[in-house]
């Protein structure tokens, strides 16, 4: 009886990785994963090492890959992970409500409204006009975005109005403290 392993898939992520280690343990065949640990702490070198390597012993060898060859494996699309909808195959019709109606609770427990790109551009500004206390061109930049978002065709609710009005001070008293030692060192000549 021999020693060596022999690789039967070669795969790219951990996860999948066990999956098939999992389903190859449920036949009561040893299995070693081999730079499974490399590929899960740095996966962007996963391509570079060839993957994670499924391993069994020689005597083994035949067996996992006629059981690996039964199994087809399943495309999973984007949408399946973007939406519950994606489920709805497994489920039949009073399970697929109640997983709705959970769904549904879960949204109205949360207050967070969904970001609008009104909402990123104005956080931005606002965390720029923060910023600009270490990095002062960071001043003008959100300056600018504050004007664009107040001048802008959209009505600002009040929580909105109360961040472009807070940019607007910390803007405001910061450039004035610039102009202000602009103004003093220019006299000092």
């Amino acid at each position: 009886m021999s020693n060596d392993f022999v690789t039967v898939a070669t795969l790219n992520t951990p996860t999948e990785a066990s999956l098939v280690r999992n389903q190859l343990e449920a036949e009561e065949i040893r299995v070693f994963l081999s730079d499974e640990e490399a590929v899960g702490m740095a996966w962007y070198l996963g391509t570079a090492i060839g993957g994670i390597k499924v391993q069994v012993a020689e005597a083994d060898a035949e067996r996992a890959f006629e059981i690996l060859d039964e199994h087809d494996p399943v495309p999973i699309t984007e949408e399946d992970w973007k939406t519950v909808e994606g489920f709805e195959n497994g489920w039949n019709e009073e399970e697929n409500e109640e997983e709705s109606l959970a769904y549904d609770s879960l949204e109205e427990e949360t207050d967070e409204v969904p970001a609008t790109d009104l909402d990123r551009e104005l956080d931005r500004a606002y965390k720029a006009a923060f910023l600009g206390i270490l990095f002062l061109p960071l001043q003008v930049y959100s300056l600018g975005m504050l004007l664009t978002i107040v001048l802008g065709p959209h009505k600002l609710t009040s929580a909105q109005q109360k961040k472009v009005n807070i940019g607007f001070l910390v803007d405001s008293f910061l450039l004035l403290v610039m102009l202000y030692f602009f103004i003093d060192l220019s006299t000092v000549r």
